[in-house]
């Protein structure tokens, strides 16, 4: 007797309604399916999925009824301003480019900003929001860049605030460590706390006022990163069973998404695997990693439609996608095989090219307009820039920093770049050789900032 998979609807009580189940969410039945019926509910699932993704508009460009790309919301910096650095901070050149390099953070703790993926620095320009792990614990700090003071802002107590299995060693007790959100919008950062971290509480950038949202339901935690969307209205974040740990398979693991003003819970995806991360692709969709059956990239809504697969079940597809960043242009991204691109999540079209296998593993830069193409490379830990195709259609590049070594292991060790809404520099995190530990550093690239974009929309296929 043949076995079918039947998608179904799951009910979460916590959060009081029923949504759609994800491509994972599944329950068997075993009957005797018809191949014609299967093929029918099939095509009927794909329709509804279609429909609800491109037949309706959204304001912000989330969703379009003529399948056409259309930029997301981003997140609303006043771009009048440029970020403005006291003379407090020590200048450097970069070992091998002779670029200015600006160090933010110094000490024998480690700091690093909140995960690279989402946004460290506050609407107005005038503070960066980071971690700082050290003597045992780690808590989230403000660092005013106009005068160098730095302002512990949390007061976290989870006893073990360790992400496992990405990060290691564990710091000690704190705020969940990599899993903070700053919600750009309103000024706010989000975070973990409580003794086993399920309280969700919130402190103001400015004031400093720190108040209570949520709990995440017993015998669950946070296991990945989180975002905030662009308009300050929700909160994404991902929880488990407690004591999901990878290479053990995560069952029943869930994308949520809280409302920070009716504070309403809502269920975007549930799947049988981990979730690293979680970026915003405007202010209503979702992308998300990685799938049940190895790296990839999947797309959630807030409306409830089942998750889908992004790229990796695409016609002519080689590799998969391991990290992607989220932009106005589309979604960044490399993948196995030593491929990178632009991904656009709505018509499905793509442009690839290849990197250097000489680079080794890699992190894709992140641009939030992705405009500036650049990349880590472990092999000699340094930063690479795409400047733009030869007339062979050969990717060009050009070294940023040259080998800029870091200390320790895991995220904690690696560059995890981000271009400033400003767009004159590079935040990511270097090695201080004074005191062996990795600090955060400003790369000026204000030379860069009018050059031509080697990869466009326009180049979508």
């Amino acid at each position: 007797m043949e076995e079918a998979v039947v998608k179904m609807a799951t009910e979460n009580p916590w959060y009081g309604c029923q949504r759609a189940g994800g491509e994972e969410q599944t329950i068997e039945r075993r009957d005797k399916p018809m191949k014609k019926a299967r093929t029918t509910i099939r095509l009927l699932m794909l329709c509804l999925l279609n429909a609800s993704l491109f037949s309706c508009a959204v304001a912000g460009g989330d969703m379009v009824g003529d399948q056409k790309a259309v930029p997301p919301a981003t997140y609303p910096y006043e771009m009048s301003r440029e970020i403005e650095l006291s003379d407090t901070f020590k200048r450097l050149k970069t070992p091998e480019t002779g670029r200015l390099a600006v160090q933010l953070t110094s000490g024998e703790d480690f700091c690093y900003p909140l995960y690279y993926f989402i946004p460290s620095v506050t609407k107005d320009m005038k503070y960066l929001i980071y971690h700082r792990a050290g003597r045992g614990q780690v808590q989230i700090h403000r660092l005013n860049l106009l005068t160098g003071e730095s302002v512990q802002i949390t007061k976290a107590n989870v006893l073990d605030a360790g992400w496992y299995p990405w990060d290691r060693p564990s710091p000690g007790s704190g705020v969940l460590d990599h899993r903070s959100v700053l919600n750009v919008a309103v000024g706010n950062v989000i975070y973990f706390t409580g003794n086993d971290g399920r309280k969700v509480r919130m402190v103001n950038v400015e004031t400093l006022k720190d108040e209570a949202l949520f709990e995440i339901p017993e015998g669950r935690e946070a296991i990945g990163q989180n975002c905030g969307t662009p308009d300050g209205k929700w909160f994404a974040y991902i929880h488990a069973p407690r004591g999901s740990r990878k290479p053990m398979r995560c069952k029943g693991v869930i994308l949520a998404a809280y409302n920070l003003t009716t504070k309403e819970h809502r269920v975007l995806a549930t799947i049988d695997s981990a979730i690293h991360h979680v970026q915003p692709y405007g202010n209503h969709r979702f992308v998300f990693c990685h799938t049940p059956t190895g790296n990839g990239m999947m797309l959630a809504t807030l409306d409830g439609t089942p998750w889908i697969h992004l790229r990796d079940r695409d016609p002519g597809v080689t590799g998969r996608v391991c990290h992607h960043i989220t932009t106005t242009a589309g979604i960044a991204f490399e993948a196995s095989g030593h491929i990178s691109g632009l991904y656009d999540p709505v018509t499905r079209r793509r442009f690839e090219f290849q990197i250097p296998i000489e680079w080794g593993y890699t992190h894709t830069g992140w641009d939030p307009e992705g405009r500036l193409w650049f990349w880590e490379a472990s092999s000699k830990h340094h930063l690479e820039y795409l400047q733009k195709f030869d007339q062979q259609g050969q990717p060009v590049f050009q070294s940023l920093t040259g080998r800029w070594n870091t200390y320790g292991e895991k995220q904690k060790s690696h560059f995890h770049p981000q271009l400033t809404p400003d767009r004159n520099w590079i935040l990511f995190v270097g090695g201080d050789p004074e005191t062996k530990s990795n600090h955060i550093f400003l790369l000026d690239v204000s030379d860069l900032k009018e050059a031509q974009t080697p990869v466009t929309r326009e180049m979508l296929k």
